[in-house]
């Protein structure tokens, strides 16, 4: 597997991270948004959802410039009050530069962050699967508009899965609003492997 940001990968800590509690809220708003406490973007709400499991697992709340990366905050249930929401927050190419960068820009902010290909995550998903847990994020690019990333998912559970006969990640989203996304099948999916990009954010390094 190829290493993030030039060959190396991008390093942190965040032990508080808790991965139960980022795992119990995916599972619990997946299908049916939290609307008491968030905005909710019916036709594009992945980063958005993602971001609020990673707020249940303890990701602190960074910044007050909604349009800097550095930032990543909600602060209103509004979804036409966007300068409350940090754009890192809410857009998936921004979700990657606060969280991983994007050619040398941005916050580095996960634990470990690498970028492959869709081929390359098939050719090596048991490995994926012992290194990646309950909390971890997965993204996929546009090769169409130079790989940057438009969906984002979280992992809420793994486990063998009898469908494929195989030890399967599972994946939450929204837009459309699912549980229980097998990353494998996902993968296989995409009929453009080797130039797709998929770029996994593992939140916590333990």
């Amino acid at each position: 597997m190829r290493e993030y940001n030039n060959g190396s990968f991008v390093t942190g800590i965040n032990y508080d991270y808790d991965r139960i509690r980022a795992k119990e809220y995916a599972e619990k708003y997946a299908l049916f948004p939290n609307v008491k406490e968030y905005p909710y973007f019916e036709q594009d709400d992945c980063a958005n959802f993602i971001s609020q499991v990673l707020r249940a697992g303890g990701m602190k709340e960074i910044g007050t410039k909604w349009d800097k990366v550095e930032s990543w905050f909600c602060r209103t249930k509004d979804t036409k009050n966007l300068t409350n929401i940090a754009i890192s927050w809410r857009a998936a190419r921004y979700f990657r530069r606060h969280w991983a960068g994007e050619g040398g820009i941005g916050h580095n902010r996960a634990a470990v962050s690498i970028a492959i290909t869709v081929q390359e995550a098939v050719n090596n998903f048991d490995r994926l699967y012992t290194i990646l847990k309950e909390g971890d994020v997965i993204q996929y690019g546009n090769p169409d508009n130079n790989n940057y990333p438009y969906h984002t998912q979280v992992i809420h559970d793994k486990g063998f899965n009898y469908k494929i006969k195989k030890y399967d990640l599972y994946m939450a989203q929204h837009t459309e609003n699912r549980l229980y996304v097998s990353l494998f099948s996902y993968l296989n999916k995409f009929f453009d492997k080797t130039v797709r990009q998929v770029y996994i954010y593992r939140i916590k390094d333990d």
